[in-house]
């Protein structure tokens, strides 16, 4: 590898000391001075022992890259230039230069310079003293030319360092200095202990020369004292930077605010290169914050950024630890690659949650011990992982407090509050809607109870004016509003204090007005149910009623899934209607009743039904949820709806849409791309029943509509985060086809949550091509055998067109249809749906059934038998069969397996289309 150009550079200059070396000594030479005082040569090994190991005892300290060191090489260096001439002592400096290199391994560069730096400057100190105080002794004039020499030799060296550095750094001789003005203090420190020891080594050997051998004695005295003032500034500097840097993180309400200025301090504490804060993500990332100095080479101040690789490994990091380059491991290697010299790392862990880790590298200046300095950087993790975490609650309540104000705002309920006085506080948009008076006309006022005529069922005036003398407050409230109308209120009410220690009232009002008799009719349609075989069969029938035929029209894939709230009762106020207008356009319309069970089910039908007559009947379509109300309040005053209603033109993709207080439709790119569509209004059975516009939008090719109830946002009980996540479904499974699209928004929206309102979802996707219908229905008169016989053979021709088997499929069909036939009373209805590898049949009649017939069919009847023939041939060529009768008629469902191509059909969940 060729060298760079700042290594030539200190090539040249170690010659160059080199040079002046071999110059001073032979000036010293020819000069004939004389040493200060003599010792006998075998002294010179003790010498050479001493330089050695007074190199190797040093406190270290690093600036920047380079690390610098306070030896007691000048006190052992002082006894050897005082009484051995200037070519002795070069030669032992440099034997004992040469021995240190080798122990310790340095570079070659490195031990050039350390050889040329000592031997010039004990050259230089040697040819001093002996100008001043040569063939002396020992003496005041001797111990002054000494002390010269020291002199001479500390700002040689240090001069010699500055040097080297500049040249290392490229940059000027002052600039070198500049960088040792922080250590100055701790330098002349050091040179007046090297002095000191100096003297007395001088002074020893010359009372006896045998004194060279106590010189490890100090020597080790020494370095420790070296060693404890440098770990004492470490800590000092270090335990100041944790206080004021855990100040600075402390002081702002909202403390990631104050990373930038935490970081800086955390830098300047530890002495560092860079300090970097990584912490953890909800999503399992990491995200650093990294601070660095001007002048570091690269971008100064702090930067928001994801985390290196370096850095998500030291951040999986359980305890503290101390990375060097050099050390074996993948940290190691992940540090040189980052151009890191080492780093400290210490776990941001709060009340045992990892946060993630609190980093400094390439750490300057006095070193101090690493068990210290890694307590004292894990101290300030620790404190300021619970820094960051009273952040993350801010940040939590915050957030909370805004979805809470944005669902204050938006619900449907009435919420309104009551100083300790009866004042009334806050009075939400519900409570303008519930009662006609609007916040600006109440708040503050204590008659608010009055002002509504508040009253019991029995017409007891109610007032909570004085709640907190009130033993109990009332649950339900008769109210006259603005209009003079009478509504009756649920009310659910809590107490609370602040934390100035001011009560307050909390009441929850929930308009029962039109959920009454809903209730009561409901309890009806219970009692009118004698037994669950029953209610299923009358479930079944009505799913046949309710559930229209795909409209099969090019430029229209359309599919639907939905999901009970109770799959003990399968049916709700959840329903789907699609028609085919006599213009071609396509008619859509989504119902959400109020109630659950086949009493819903019977309301959302006449919901659909209504909105399809008005369509049908020319209504505008910003008109047709008005016009529905209308009709429906003649007839039933009480029922409730929430309803979307869709114009789709096949030919154009144009869609228009229409609310009556839905949740909003979505629409969605094959890419994923998801926007919601802005149609707007009330529902129907309320006061403010209509649609407030038409939106407008033209799909591209394979663009879908989404529409879907209340049940897919409201199953994990945070309507905010249930769009999200709809959405996000939406989104990640765009490319799926229409049914198993539909399918998997409604698993994945349910996936976990516990189901308390049924679940729908419709899709309506523009195709080039005509959707495939994999589901038919056929309703038979039992008496007519040319009709049976026309069933049959349209169940063929439709099995022929999607190419399955014929065979099984068909003679399945036929006993099934001869059966019923033989015991209906009116009708007969076969349905058919193909499923991958299979054919689902199911056969129904409105006979008065037969309680033994789940065993029928189970063995071969004898010869002689007049029935059981056909349910056994049904049974043997279908891969599942299950019946049910009542005095109500008997179902039979049959699972025929075939072999023809794979279709998807629409999925049924919990036994409801």
């Amino acid at each position: 590898m060729s060298p760079t150009s700042s290594q030539v550079r200190i090539w040249v200059y170690v010659a160059a000391l080199f040079a002046a070396t071999t110059g001073v000594v032979a000036a010293s030479s020819l000069s004939g001075f004389d040493p200060a005082s003599d010792l006998p040569a075998v002294t010179l090994p003790f010498f050479v022992g001493g330089l050695v190991a007074a190199e190797l005892l040093r406190v270290r300290f690093r600036r920047g890259a380079h690390i610098e060191s306070l030896t007691l090489f000048e006190a052992v260096l002082a006894p050897l230039i005082f009484a051995f001439d200037t070519v002795t002592a070069v030669v032992v400096v440099g034997v004992a230069q040469a021995m240190t290199a080798a122990i310790r391994r340095n570079p070659p560069i490195k031990s050039a310079f350390n050889a040329a730096q000592w031997v010039f400057v004990t050259a230089c100190g040697s040819v001093v003293l002996q100008l001043l105080g040569g063939g002396t002794g020992l003496g005041l004039r001797s111990l002054g030319a000494l002390f010269a020499a020291l002199a001479v030799v500390a700002v040689l060296n240090n001069l010699a360092v500055a040097m080297v550095m500049a040249l290392s750094e490229g940059s000027s001789l002052l600039a070198g200095l500049r960088g040792f003005a922080p250590l100055v203090s701790s330098s002349v420190l050091g040179w007046l202990v090297n002095m000191l020891f100096g003297l007395l080594f001088v002074l020893a050997v010359e009372g006896s020369p045998a004194a060279v051998l106590l010189f490890p004695v100090p020597l080790v005295l020494l370095h420790l004292a070296y060693r404890g003032y440098a770990a004492a500034q470490a800590d000092r500097r270090r335990l100041g930077g944790l206080r004021d840097a855990a100040q600075v993180l402390a002081e702002p309400l909202h403390p990631f605010d104050a990373i930038p200025a935490y970081l800086e301090e955390v830098r300047r504490a530890f002495d560092s290169r860079a300090a970097v804060l990584i912490l953890r993500q909800e999503d399992g990332s990491y995200q650093t914050y990294l601070h660095r100095p001007a002048g570091s080479g690269t971008a100064a101040g702090p930067s928001d950024r994801s985390a290196t690789k370096v850095e998500r490994l030291l951040a999986r990091e359980a305890e503290p630890v101390r990375i060097k380059v050099g050390d074996t491991g993948m940290l190691a290697a992940a540090l040189t690659g980052g151009g890191w010299r080492e780093c400290m790392c210490a776990p941001l862990i709060d009340e045992h949650q990892e946060l993630g880790a609190l980093v400094v590298f390439d750490q300057s200046g006095f070193e101090g011990t690493q068990t210290a300095e890694l307590a004292v950087l894990d101290a300030l993790a620790r404190e300021t992982a619970h820094t960051l975490a009273r952040g993350r609650l801010f940040e939590n309540v915050m957030e909370q407090e805004r979805r809470l104000a944005q669902i204050v705002s938006t619900t449907s309920d009435g919420i309104f509050t009551l100083a300790d006085d009866g004042a009334l506080l806050t009075w939400n948009s519900a409570c303008e809607t519930i009662t006609g008076f609007g916040a600006a006309e109440l708040v503050g006022r204590r008659d608010v109870m009055r002002t509504l005529s508040a009253r019991t069922a029995t017409g007891k005036p109610i007032d909570f004016a004085n709640w907190i003398s009130m033993p109990t407050l009332p649950r339900e409230i008769l109210i006259t509003t603005l209009d003079g109308i009478q509504r009756r209120l649920s009310c659910s009410a809590s107490s609370g204090t602040d934390i100035d220690g001011v009560r307050s009232l909390v009441v929850v009002a929930r308009d029962i007005t039109p959920a009454e008799e809903y209730e009561e009719l409901r309890e009806q349609f219970s009692r009118l149910v004698e037994a669950s075989a029953a209610q299923r069969l009358v479930v079944d029938h009505l799913q046949e009623a309710v559930a229209p035929e795909p409209p099969g029209i090019e430029g229209a894939d359309i599919a639907v899934a939905y999901v009970a709230s109770d799959p003990a009762s399968p049916t709700g106020g959840d329903l789907f209607d699609w028609h085919e207008m006599p213009s071609g356009d396509l008619h859509v319309a989504v119902v959400d009743v109020l109630g659950h069970g086949v009493a819903a089910t019977k309301d959302a039908l006449t919901v659909v039904h209504t909105l399809r007559f008005v369509a049908l009947e020319g209504t505008p379509l910003v008109d047709v949820v008005r016009r529905a109300d209308e009709l429906l309040s003649a007839q039933d005053s009480e029922l409730v709806a929430t309803v979307v209603v869709a114009r789709y033109d096949p030919t154009t993709g144009v869609l228009q849409v229409v609310s009556g207080g839905h949740p909003p439709a979505l629409i969605v790119g094959p890419g994923g791309e998801v926007t919601q569509v802005q149609a707007t209004g009330g529902a129907i059975g309320w006061p403010a029943v209509g649609s407030d516009n038409v939106a407008t939008i033209e799909l591209a090719v394979h663009d879908s509509v989404v529409f879907y109830t209340d049940g897919l946002i409201e199953a994990r009980k945070d309507v905010i985060e249930g769009m999200d996540s709809l959405m996000e479904v939406a989104s990640d499974v765009a490319h799926m086809p229409a049914q198993q699209y539909a399918d998997e928004l409604v698993r994945r929206s349910l996936a976990g949550a516990d189901r308390r309102d049924d679940s729908l979802a419709l899709v309506l996707r523009r195709s080039r091509k005509r959707a495939v219908v994999n589901h038919m229905r056929w309703r038979v008169d039992p008496i007519g055998h040319d009709e049976l016989r026309s069933t049959r053979k349209q169940l063929e021709e439709w099995l022929s067109g999607h190419q399955v088997e014929l065979a099984d499929v068909a003679l399945v069909a036929a006993e099934l249809l001869s059966n019923g036939a033989r015991a209906a009373r009116s009708s007969i209805v076969l349905t058919a749906e193909l499923q991958p590898g299979q054919v689902v049949l199911e056969v129904s009649d409105d006979g008065i059934g037969d309680p033994g017939i789940e065993g029928l069919g189970r063995r071969l009847p004898p010869p002689d038998s007049e029935s059981g023939r056909g349910l056994y041939l049904v049974r043997a060529l279908s891969a599942d069969v299950s019946a049910m009768s009542t005095a109500e008629g008997t179902l039979v469902r049959c699972v025929v397996p075939v072999r023809g191509v794979n279709v998807v059909s629409r999925r049924i969940h919990d036994g409801v289309l």
